[in-house]
């Protein structure tokens, strides 16, 4: 046998190959699995709960609800500004940044507490701390 059959009957196999993964796997994703949804998944399971600065900044209508949770779905993880070995034992931490905002949002034993938020304009008359 010469090495173009050989060359062929391997790009054949090849093809078999993929056409029967895409027949039995179709469409299915393996992105789920990777580590960023998964926090994602995890800090979003809980609950979202502001800390005292948070609360504060949602009364002075600062930012919703909405606007932690779409940080929450869309933000880049910050994994270098985290805290995910909870080595200090003061609760494990993951820095996530937007666009416009930033936070850290803390992981306890029932929600997920969100504290350091940062925005780029505060309203006037809001005296956060």
């Amino acid at each position: 046998m010469t090495f173009t059959q050989r060359l062929w009957r391997f790009m054949i196999g090849i093809a078999i190959g993929t056409m029967l993964a895409f027949f039995f796997f179709g469409s299915r994703s393996c992105n789920e699995w990777m580590p960023n949804p998964q926090v994602r998944q995890f800090l979003g399971d809980a609950g979202l709960m502001g800390d005292e600065r948070t609360r504060c900044l949602m009364q002075c209508d600062a930012v919703t609800m909405a606007d932690l949770r779409d940080l929450l779905e869309n933000g880049d993880i910050r994994y270098s500004e985290s805290d995910v070995r909870n080595e200090e034992g003061t609760g494990k931490y993951y820095r996530i940044a937007g666009e416009e905002r930033a936070a850290q949002f803390v992981v306890t034993d029932s929600t997920t507490v969100v504290r350091a938020l940062e925005l780029p304009a505060v309203p006037d008359g809001c005296n956060c701390p």
